[in-house]
């Protein structure tokens, strides 16, 4: 019976020595994933947004962010909130 334990034993370490963890899964630095970042700077998904050509035009970019400007303005001022803190957007 101490055989099979001290052989079990013995096959365990064996297999849990034989591969090292950097053999069975990538060690992943930072915050990346399928070689994408997770939160892209600005710039990336500009370039990306370019190249895909999905980047909206500079006009409605504009007509966007005064949209979300008021509207911030808007939600601030039903609070009862100061709305000097409201930063102008400007297009890239």
């Amino acid at each position: 019976m101490s055989r099979i334990v001290l052989c079990a034993t013995a096959a365990t370490l064996v297999a849990a020595f034989a591969f090292p963890p950097t053999s069975i899964a990538q060690v992943s630095t930072g915050n990346r994933a399928n070689g994408f970042n997770y939160q892209p700077t600005p710039g990336e998904v500009l370039t990306r947004e370019k190249t895909a050509g999905v980047r909206p035009s500079t006009t409605s970019q504009t007509e966007t962010n005064r949209s979300l400007e008021e509207i911030d303005r808007e939600l601030l001022r039903k609070e009862g909130l100061s709305t000097q803190s409201v930063p102008r957007i400007t297009p890239r």
